[in-house]
């Protein structure tokens, strides 16, 4: 098990507690503290677990790679300090990677984050619904839970940490191009504790998730059709842009009302499973605030795929010139 923590004083402690719990005598527990200006590494030294202290501020990428290098173990597990396995995780990791077919393993997280604001559960919930319901056979890792082979981590060349954003998905990319089969197990789950606000949702899903993940897909050709960018998802990105171009139109036009209706009926109906889950957590709250939040990240994530392409475009012509 591989813990990196950058200032994660708050969360650790649980993050920890289940990690050891479940921690057998052929498990070893390392924390690579990133450099943390908090009470990371004293907190880490309350544990029965190995701590690597690096002397500068390196990123996540390069202290997983640390921790990855330490180990001794013939599976990497790679776990985010603001998560919680839950119980029995561990059990299910051991299972699958036993299989000599599966060469890694992500989970997802589970459907009770830890924050009640409307802003965290959307947020929470709706990763949880998208990874349910994702092909078993993934395309891509994900580092807050994710298993993989040691060879097959470093002959991948482990996390780029050159990689600003996605480190986790772009080696996910070069694990399969090496033939490596990435297995998403959906009963495999973390409870998150990180507290989101709009403002950081808006800014980490179009800075560090959007402009990187297109420039991704043109760098490698590889066009990504699972989880939240299904071909379904594609459509209702296109609703949601039409739905908010046709409420100016109606208030100038108010015969074009049954337009706004009949969108918002399509826009409910291509995402029902997931509106009815933030139903079943949070209530008519939830599900409303949830909708209007998941029209707005469509909103701004095609944006965010806009500035993307731009970006990368710029810098190619840059390059050959």
């Amino acid at each position: 098990m591989i813990v990196p923590a950058r200032n994660a004083a708050t969360t650790l402690p649980r993050c920890l507690d289940a990690l050891v719990a479940q921690a057998t005598d052929d498990v070893e527990l390392i924390v690579v503290d990133d450099n943390s200006s908090d009470d990371t590494a004293a907190i880490v030294s309350r544990y029965p677990v190995r701590l690597i202290e690096l002397p500068r501020h390196a990123g996540a990428s390069a202290a997983r790679n640390q921790g990855a290098e330490a180990s001794r173990g013939e599976v990497l597990l790679f776990i985010d300090a603001d998560v919680v396995l839950a119980p029995g995780g561990m059990c299910r990791v051991v299972a699958t990677m036993a299989r000599p077919e599966v060469g890694a393993l992500i989970g997802s997280y589970d459907a009770d984050p830890d924050d009640v604001s409307t802003v965290s559960r959307f947020k929470n919930l709706a990763h949880h619904h998208f990874h349910q319901r994702s092909h078993l056979n993934a395309s891509t890792f994900w580092g807050a839970c994710g298993a993989v082979r040691r060879e097959c981590f470093f002959a991948a060349g482990g996390f780029d940490e050159k990689q600003w954003s996605l480190e986790d998905v772009e080696l996910g990319y070069r694990l399969v191009d090496r033939g490596v089969s990435i297995v998403l197990d959906p009963g495999l789950q973390v409870k998150h504790l990180k507290r989101w606000t709009l403002a950081s949702l808006v800014v980490t899903d179009v800075t560090l998730r959007a402009i990187p993940w297109t420039s991704l897909w043109l760098e490698r050709r590889r066009p990504h059709t699972d989880l939240n960018f299904s071909y379904g998802q594609r459509m209702a990105a296109m609703v949601s842009v039409a739905l908010v171009l046709s409420i100016p139109l109606a208030l100038v036009s108010p015969y074009l009302w049954f337009m706004v209706g009949a969108l918002l009926v399509v826009a409910y109906w291509l995402n029902r499973d997931l509106f009815r889950l933030l139903l079943k957590k949070g209530g008519l709250r939830l599900a409303i605030g949830g909708f209007l939040l998941q029209q707005l990240y469509y909103l701004y994530s095609l944006a965010g795929l806009v500035a993307g392409a731009a970006i990368y475009f710029f810098h190619s012509h840059s390059r050959q010139s």
